[in-house]
This record gives C-alpha cells, structure tokens and sequence, in this order.
C-alpha cells in the first residue's frame, strides 16, 4: 500500500513480493470481490481468502444513487451484484444480453439473433401499459441513454413501409463496453430507485466503471475469436407436395397443396442458402497506471462482426479514458470520457424477414440465382408465372437497411469533505450521440417490378446533460449507539432529441441508393425536435441502531416540463428498514448461521410523460390557405402523472461459513393513472388516437436465488451451483368503462392474436377470437360444415408470463483450470407459434401433410342446434376431411397458441487455462490464460416451433412488449469462441 509494487496471483493464488519490511501493508483485490488488506510481520508467507462481492455485501458497501456507497446492512430493498468477470467473460457482445439468468426477477430478451439485435429488459414486473418498462442505466452516476429507434419516426403516415414489427434497431445501451465495468450493482425495488426520479421508476442497474488501481502501471490485451451458425430450421419445409389446389400441381398458386413432386425434379434449400456461419471478431487493450494519489486508465476495444444471415453485420468502436485524483485530503476528482461508434447492416424482420420471403419462395426454383436473365431486373420463380413474390436474395443484396451511431458519453464527479462528517457532491454528466438511419428499397423490389423505390435518410441526433448536487452529514451518537446519515440533492436533467427525415423515390438510376438519385419533386423533409426537462430535489435520512437495525426516510420532488402546469410537480416517499438478526445476542452462538438479514419497504415512484404528449406535434393541412393541424392523435392538456406504489418483505443469509448464500423477496406493486398512448376512441373526439389517463393495475410476486460451494477443499478443487427464480402475477384492476380492450396493434401478427389488455385478467394477456362454447364448456360446432365455431369478439386465451423464469450457474475450478456454465430456462410459459400456423396455412410444413393424409376426422364437440345449452345437446357426428384440398383445416386462434411450454438454454460454457508463473518467467507477461467457450449451444424444450422465447416487436415498440410471439423470429445462434488474456510486466 503506497507503492507501486506489486504482483499477479496465478489461478491457484500464488504469488511472490519482493522488498516488503515489517509494518507494511499488503492489499488484495480482485475483479468482482471485496479488497482486504494485512499488516505485514515477520511472517514470510500470507495466505488471504477474498469474499465474493455478492458474498460480502451485506458486510461491506455497495454502489448506490448517484456513485455514492451505502452500508449494504441499511438497504432495505433487494440488490443483486454482479461481477463484472461474469459480464466480461460471458462470450456475448453486450452487458446487458450477458444478465439473463444472472439476476433473479430480471428477464433479458432479445428482438432477434441478428447482429445489434435491440434488448428488452424487465426487472420484476411491467409497470406501465403502453410507457418505458426498461430500468435505468447509470454510468458513473450519470444516467445512460438507452433508446431505440422507431421505424415509424423516420417518415410520415403515408409512407410507413416499416414499423416496430417488420424492422429493428439497436437499443443505445448496447454501446457500453463489457471491458470497461467495475462492479454493477442491481436496484431492483422502487425505494432503492427512488432518488433517481421517474427513470428509475422500473429499478436501475448501477455501473462503475475502470479508473485504474494504484501500483505498477500495466497494459492488458484480450482477444475473441466466434463462429456462430443459426438452427432450428432443419426439415422444416416438407418436399412431397408440390404448389397447387385439389391434389393438382400448378405453379400459380403459392399454397401447396398439388400433387407429388415427381422423383426426378430437383430441389433447392432456400430457405438454407440465405444463412451463412457468422463469425465475430473481438480485440480489448488496456493501459492502467496509479499512485495513491492519482490513477488513470485508458482502454479500446474493437468487434467486427458478421451474421449468420447473409449481408448482416455489425461494427463496434469503443474508446476511454478515466481517472481519479485526490487532490488534498478534502477534495477528490473523478471523471470519464467513453465513446462508441458503431455501424450495422441489417434486414427486415417477422412478414419482411428473408426467412419469411424464403419458405414461400418455390423449392423447385433456386432463390439464389435472383437476377432476370437481363441482369437488371429481379428475378421471378422458375415454373411460376404469376407475379407476386418476391425473391428473398433480391431484397438482401439490393435492398439497403444500415445505421451508424457515434456517441460520446462524459462523467465528471467532484467530492468534497472540508468539515468532519460532511460532504458535498457534485456530478455533471453529458451523453450525445449522433445517429444516421438509412432504409432503401429498389425499385424493382415489388411485384411488377414497375416500383418508384424508396430512400430515406433519417438524422437523429440526442442530447442528454445531467447535473447532480448532494450534501450530506454522516455521524454516530449516544456513545456509538446510534447512527446518523442524512442527505439533500438537487437534481436536474434533459433528454433533448433533434430529428431530421428525408424521403424521396422515383430512382433516376435504380441501382443507386442515394437520396440524391431521387426526383427532386418527390423529396420531401420532417424535422421534429423534443426536449424533456426534470429537476427535483431529493432528501434522505438514515438511522442504524448498534449496527443492528436500520430504517431510512426517502422522498423526492420533481418537476416535469412534459405534464401540465397544473399537474407537473409531484412528489413521492420511500420507507425502508432492516433488521440484523444475526447480531442478536443468541444468535451469535449458532455456528451454523454467519448472517441473516430480514427487511421491508414501501415506497411511490411517480412517472411523467413523454414529448409532445399534451399537445403533439402539428402537421401541414391540405386546406386551401395552408396552414397547420393536429395529426390522428388529439391533445390532452389534463394528464396527471402516473404513480407506482410497492411493498417488499425479504430476507438475506450466509450459512456454513459462508458456503450457503440465500436471498428471497416478495413484491407488491400498483399501478395507477397509467398514461395509455394510442388509446382508440370515438371518431367523434376529431381524433383517431388519444394519450389518456385511463388504466390501473396491480402486479406481485417472488424472486430469489440460493448459490453455495458444494466443493471447497484445500487443495484447491471449488465447486459452486448457484439457482435464481422468479415470477409474477398481475392483473387490470381499472379501464373506462366504455373501454372493452385496448391492444397494441402491432402485435397483431397471427390472426386474431394480439398483446390485448381486459379489467380482471394479467397485463401480459394474449386476446384473440376463441372457440365458441356453450354453458357447459363444450366446442360448438356448425351444423352445416361439421367445423368449430369461432367467436366474432375478442377474449382472453393466454398469459404469456411464465410460472417460472430461472437461471443456473456452475464454476468448477483447481488449480489453473476453471470450469464454468450458465443455464436459463422458464417453466410453464405461453408462446404463439405464429409461423408454424402460416406454414400450415400454406401446406409448408410436414404437420399440414400428417393432416393431409389423415382422413376424415369428427370433432370433439356439440352442434349450435339450438339445444346446446339444454340438458341434452346434440354431440357432434359429423366426419369432415382435414384436408379441404383447396386449403388444410389450420383451426382458431386457440391453436396456436402453445401453452405449459418448458425450455432449458445452454446460455454460456466456458473452460480457461492460467499458464503458471514459471512459463512466463522469461516473457515479456506477468499473466496469460487461454480460453474456449460456447453460446447458446442447445435448447430442452417441448415447443414445437423455432423460438421458445420469440419477440414479434421491436424493444422501440415499448409497453408490454411482444415477448412470447414467435412471429418468423430468428432465435439465437448457438457460437463457438476461443480467446487469450495477458497482461504485460
């Protein structure tokens, strides 16, 4: 301590220091755990265990609201740490992908497996109907931008080619750099959150970043090198009907229900060739140096990425830069400059998709050869002359969907303690990021091939500076008895958002992708620029009693430029406490038990609204005069903000000398005055769509994780199983009366299935058109055709929460070998089969064959005759083919949607190798370890689709989301990586 010298531990912890005397101090940290130090003696050998940061929590400090630490024994809500070693060694490209399965309550899911695929992350439950639900990211103690992109904000009305459903852009919190994480820390209670303010109001996930240790200076570099192949769509096409109607081949119909493909005509894979093995390549170099004083670290890293869907990729550059310095003994200085530029290249998703486009393309023509013979047009199917499909190569090769983004995220914290158990905090932040969006769609990309084409061009740029003042007093009274913290804050932030979309089309030369290949009469420009302002302040007290028991006061108060004026000051408290039944005095001599921890809270967090939401943006009229109007959605000067109320009871303990770790929570949450965007009413308003205070919902349930070392011995081998579940319930306490449903209608996507939203059942519901059912329960069926009835109105026929989200984690190490898997799965969950109900639809799939050639089947059920409500109704006899050959019977909405489906992922493998000190005694290396390692390398499940967990919308799309919708999803590829660590003497 004080020095620059020092050492490296092999994987075995064995090290060696030189010139060291009595009296000396010797600090031990490690990525992940909590440092310790020893005073030095006359002994030459020290040996030191570290306890793992999720271990030593509760006797440590963690990472709280705004950068500033907390005893972990005070918080009276539940908080998960991570280890930023999980993180970085996770295989995957961003943080937050590389959480699903570490947190309980927290549930990661990805659009798609396409290279920048948006993230949509959940911590407990959803807490608004059609609002942000995603928790809040903080950088350093400065809120980090995590939008996405909506396809619908990139044009006007009339010419919405692409929407949430059918296009997907990164979300901005994928810009972070794994490399670069210190220690993060999940707040996963509304009270934990509070002191953020409206952001926080769905948890935060707290980040610290690199700023470099104290000691000898050192330069690390890293590699990873992945082949990705995407599965699943094996045999998934049948081969033995051609296209056609009544057992007859002809070529005109898309459907295939003709007859036998003849044995000597050829057969292409379409639906294979548009795939390719991904590969991604991944380099990190790091330089830190430091002094008690001052530290600094500098780092770049660099992913060059190719999917495994042809044309796609992805590009990432991160750069930065931090510090710390303590300038005197009351004034510390941190500060980091992160920025990112990235690029991707993507393709359309779900009915857009080339997935989509390569199942109905003809097997017996080869998709790949996708330019006419005259080498400009695009080419139709061979044996087809009817004119509407397109080819799927064609759209990946001559259609353009490509955005860059450069961001630049800045952090500057400044603490000062000039009087004894005070201090005062302030902390600037500023996040920009400067954004191109480009879609581009060829002019002979439509069925005549006499398109215009289409380009547009979209800037968007944002501006988010923040600025945080805290001063607090900090002091033990009653002879140590009692402890005293208090805190006060001013607060203020702006999300500033400037949009500038350019669209033309009428292509002068069709194979230039330019907006200035367009006619000029048909470019034409929106600009559209917002800003968000909150300041607040915020107050805290914090009371412990013998390091026993705690409770804190919270509350803030905010004002939003985005609410009425007569509505934009709300305020919100927490009360939290804990409870250290281990420090009872009886408890002490239960060797079994090292710590438990019993805690409660109760806490409101208030939401405001988004831009633009009280009187939205005016459009140019079509009236003689010109001037402006409101667009399809009307103003509402009486919003009110939303406010969300929760209660938590939960418990933490170590047992068996810290071998066993457990931690269980119970959460109520109720949601009220929830402002509903898109809210449909009477034409008679002048309006089409409404942004309303018009919905309440409640929400509860558990999450808890049980971790341990099953093996510990002494001479080395370590064997730890961790296990986290979770689940919630929910249910719609209030809608207008008037109000039957409201849906979000782009995740209406599979018949009549849709996200719907009806009083008394869960906010995740599935809404669609059921069976028709008498008194009894029994199917209904039409006494003409023999066929099931289906209802004409909407009903519940699903929930797609699971009963059980859960992840395994395992680490088996000895010596310099280390071992490690991480399995997610969910039990009981409900997803739609969307394109296994197309696919029958169509006759692609070998189900619609089996019920081809099944024969005739009678229905289960009771004839609408008239008596099916009486004590005697009429079974139903009635024998009908399954196949109607001009189509395959494919049922109702209920069909497809799969219930009580289980899955088990192999998320993560790895094993790595640390080469022993004496390898490297004669290299220019102080470490070095080789790695190989696996992603998402099989799925255990029952579904009988491609994707368990599928997402038919974009996490731009906000609300409840469309998780649980297997709409053409392209799931996870499974990977294979190796890699190296070393670091330089």
């Amino acid at each position: 301590k004080g020095t620059s010298i020092g050492a490296i531990t092999a994987m075995n912890g064995g090290y060696t220091i030189n010139n060291v005397s009595p009296g000396q101090t010797l600090v031990f940290t490690f990525i992940g755990y909590s440092p310790q130090e020893v005073i030095v003696g006359a002994s030459d050998r020290y040996d030191v265990s570290l306890l793992s940061e999720a271990v030593a929590v509760a006797e440590v400090v963690i990472t709280g609201e705004f950068g500033m630490k907390r005893v972990a024994r005070a918080v009276g809500s539940s908080v998960q740490t991570v280890k930023a070693a999980d993180i970085q060694e996770s295989g995957r490209d961003n943080f937050i992908s590389a959480l699903q399965g570490r947190v309980a309550g927290l549930s990661v899911s990805n659009t798609s497996g396409a290279p920048g695929a948006s993230t949509t992350v959940i911590l407990r439950s959803i807490t608004s109907i059609s609002g942000n639900n995603q928790p809040l990211y903080v950088i350093d103690g400065v809120p980090m931008n995590n939008s996405t992109f909506n396809p619908l904000d990139q044009t006007n009305s009339a010419l919405e080619y692409y929407s949430v459903r059918t296009l997907d852009y990164s979300s901005r919190g994928n810009d972070l750099n794994p490399e670069d994480i210190e220690t993060m820390t999940v707040l996963k209670g509304a009270a934990a959150a509070a002191l953020y303010g409206s952001d926080a109001s769905n948890g935060a996930i707290i980040i610290t970043t690199k700023k470099g240790q104290a000691g000898k200076g050192k330069i690390s570099y890293s590699n990873q090198f992945r082949w990705d192949k995407s599965y699943g769509f094996e045999d998934l096409l049948q081969n033995k009907y051609a296209n056609g109607y009544y057992g007859t081949t002809n070529w005109y119909y898309q459907t295939r229900y003709g007859a036998e493909y003849p044995d000597d005509m050829p057969v292409f894979d379409n639906l294979a060739a548009i795939f390719q093995t991904g590969y991604t390549g991944r380099h990190s170099l790091s330089a830190e140096y430091g002094t008690e004083k001052v530290t600094l670290r500098g780092s770049a890293s660099s992913i060059d990425q190719k999917g495994t869907v042809r044309t796609t990729g992805y590009t990432r550059l991160n750069l930065s830069l931090s510090g710390t310095a303590q300038v005197n003994k009351w004034l510390k200085l941190e500060s980091s400059m992160m920025y990112t530029g990235s690029t991707n290249d993507k393709v359309n998703t779900g009915t857009e998709s080339p997935f989509y486009r390569a199942v109905y393309w003809p097997i017996v023509s080869d998709a790949s050869e996708y330019m006419d013979t005259d080498g400009k047009h695009m080419a139709y199917p061979d044996y087809y002359l009817d004119k509407d499909l397109l080819n799927p190569f064609f759209a990946l090769y001559k259609n353009k969907f490509y955005d860059e983004s450069d961001r630049m995220l800045t952090t500057m914290a400044a603490t000062l303690t000039p009087i004894k158990n005070t201090f005062l905090r302030v902390q600037m932040g500023w996040d920009v990021g400067m954004q191109t969006f480009v879609t581009s769609r060829h002019p002979y990309f439509s069925t005549n091939q006499t398109g215009a084409g289409y380009y547009n061009l979209t800037k968007s740029n944002f501006s988010d500076p923040t600025l945080n003042v805290i001063a607090g007093y900090s002091n033990t009274i009653l002879n140590d008895n009692l402890s005293l913290t208090a805190q006060f804050g001013y607060h203020q932030q702006e999300n500033g958002v400037a949009r500038l979309a350019t669209t033309g089309s009428k292509f002068l030369d069709v194979d230039f992708q330019s907006i200035s290949n367009c006619d000029a009469l048909s470019i034409s420009s929106i600009s559209r620029n917002t800003k968000r302002r909150i300041q607040a302040l915020s107050g805290q007290i914090e009371l412990g009693y013998q390091n026993m028991a705690y409770l804190t006061f919270r509350g803030r108060n905010d004002w939003s430029s985005t609410l009425p004026v007569g509505a934009n000051r709300f305020f919100y408290p927490a009360v939290e406490a804990s409870f250290i039944v281990s420090e009872l005095p009886f408890m002490k001599n239960v060797k079994q038990i090292d710590y438990i921890k019993l805690r409660g809270t109760i806490a409101q967090v208030g939401k405001d609204a988004g831009p633009l939401e009280i009187d939205p943006q005016l459009v140019v009229t079509a009236l003689w005069g010109g001037g402006y109007r409101y667009d399809y959605t009307g103003p509402n000067p009486d919003l009110v903000p939303e406010m969300n109320t929760t209660k938590e009871i939960g418990f933490e303990g170590r047992f068996l000398k810290n071998r066993l770790n457990a931690d269980f929570t119970y959460f109520w949450t109720n949601c009220k005055d929830q402002i509903v965007k898109g809210f449909r009413m009477s034409y008679g308003t002048g309006f089409v769509l409404n942004t309303m205070n018009v919905g309440d919902f409640k929400t509860w349930g558990f999450e808890g994780h049980i971790d341990g070392d099953i093996l510990n011995m002494s001479n080395g081998l370590r064997l730890n199983v961790g296990f986290n579940a979770s689940h919630t319930s929910s249910e719609i306490t209030y809608l207008p009366p008037n109000l039957s449903e409201y849906y979000n209608a782009y995740t209406w996507n599979s018949g009549n299935i849709r996200n719907g939203i009806q009083v008394g059942q869960p906010i995740t519901s599935l809404t669609g058109t059921a069976f028709q059912r008498n008194n009894n329960g029994d199917l209904l069926i039409d006494q003409t055709t023999g066929l099931p009835l289906v209802s004409s109105t909407w009903s519940v026929i699903g929930d797609r929460e699971p009963k059980l989200r859960f992840g395994i984690t395992t680490a088996l190490s000895y010596k310099n070998l280390r071992f490690s898997a991480m399995f997610a799965g969910r039990y009981k969950a409900t997803v739609v089969n969307a394109t296994k109900r197309t696919m029958m639809q169509q006759g692609y799939s070998w189900e619609s064959v089996d019920a081809r050639e099944s024969g005739p089947v009678v229905f289960n059920g009771v004839l609408r005759d008239g008596n099916e409500n009486t004590a005697d109704p009429t079974p139903n006899t009635m024998s009908v083919s399954y196949d109607l050959y001009s189509t395959i019977y494919s049922g109702g909405d209920e069909n497809w949607v799969e219930k009580n489906v289980n899955y088990l992922r192999l998320q993560e493998i790895r094993l790595s190798y640390n080469l022993p000190n004496k390898w490297l005694v004669k290299t220019p290396l102080s470490q070095a370890s080789i790695f190989a390692a696996g992603n998402d390398l099989f799925i255990l499940t029952n579904y009988s689709g491609i994707d368990a967990v599928g997402n038919t919308v974009s996490a731009a799309a906000g609300g409840t989301g469309g998780e649980g919708m297997d709409v053409w999803s392209l799931p996870m590829p499974r990977g294979y990586s190796i890699g190296i660590n070393v670091t330089f003497k």
